[in-house]
């Protein structure tokens, strides 16, 4: 007997035999109670307790649950919402954006009617939709053709300065070579000093400046502007800003490089001088 109760190893397994016999004993009082045995005073009591405690030793595991459960829920509603948040943040800043394009175009729009205004010249108002897969410095298309008055030969500004002019008038659309386009020539005159010429596109996003005598004053950083000679754009437009001036003593004319203002190829409204 004493070798059988060495085996069950009590010591080991104490907690697990004090929790059975409670439970026996409680389901022996119970049972007694229903034969209408009574029980009272600290009996009771120890029996009282005993119960009590295996109900909070059996519910524990059952409440862990059900708070792990409930944070589960919750952490799961979080998420949700955070998905939610994220969507509606996403759906904000396109909109924004939208907006601040909007006020980009509407300032651009209300400095474009301000040039309108300004000018002596009949104009009409273009947008352009692409530039030409060739080489983006040879030539540009608007939305604007023949059926709105447009026509060959026409000077295209924008606010800035000059664009360059229509070499291509369709009915719906036209095509514009830029001011950098070695085709297109632009009689000028420098802000500074009154010395005229004439500006041709070098193809690489520059301008020369050409039949500047050598005797004749101009500097590096003049500002050169539309003279109005030809009758294409009005007078005084800026078309560009001198870097670059070389004179040798064996030419007749200088070598002037000029560079057009920065916003030439950013543009997106202009106007087409009649």
């Amino acid at each position: 007997m004493s070798k059988f109760i060495k085996n069950l190893k009590l010591k080991k397994h104490k907690d697990a035999l004090i929790l059975l016999i409670i439970i026996i004993i409680s389901v022996s009082v119970y049972a007694l109670s229903l034969k209408g045995v009574k029980f009272g005073g600290l009996f009771s009591d120890f029996i009282g307790g005993a119960v009590y405690r295996v109900y909070e030793i059996i519910d524990y595991p059952i409440g862990g649950a059900e708070k792990l459960y409930k944070n589960y829920v919750n952490l799961l509603s979080v998420k949700e919402r955070n998905e939610k948040l994220k969507r509606e943040l996403k759906t904000i800043k396109f909109k924004l954006n939208r907006y601040e394009n909007y006020g980009i175009e509407n300032n651009n729009l209300k400095a474009l009617l301000f040039l309108k205004s300004s000018i002596v010249k009949r104009s009409i108002p273009a947008e352009i939709l692409f530039h030409g897969i060739e080489d983006w410095f040879y030539s540009l298309y608007i939305n604007k053709g023949t059926k709105d008055g447009i026509e060959n030969g026409d000077g295209v500004i924008s606010y800035d300065g000059v664009v360059g002019r229509v070499v291509y008038a369709g009915r719906t659309g036209s095509r514009v070579i830029p001011a950098t386009n070695p085709k297109c020539v632009i009689s000028v005159i420098d802000a500074n000093t009154g010395t005229m010429g004439i500006v041709q596109g070098t193809g690489n996003g520059y301008l020369k400046m050409r039949f500047v005598f050598n005797s004749k004053k101009i500097g590096k950083g003049d500002k050169i502007l539309t003279s109005g000679l030809g009758g294409v754009f009005t007078s005084g437009l800026y078309v560009g800003r001198v870097v670059s001036v070389v004179r040798k003593s064996y030419d007749i004319f200088q070598r002037i490089t000029v560079i057009p203002y920065k916003n030439l190829f950013n543009v997106k409204y202009v106007l087409v001088e009649k």
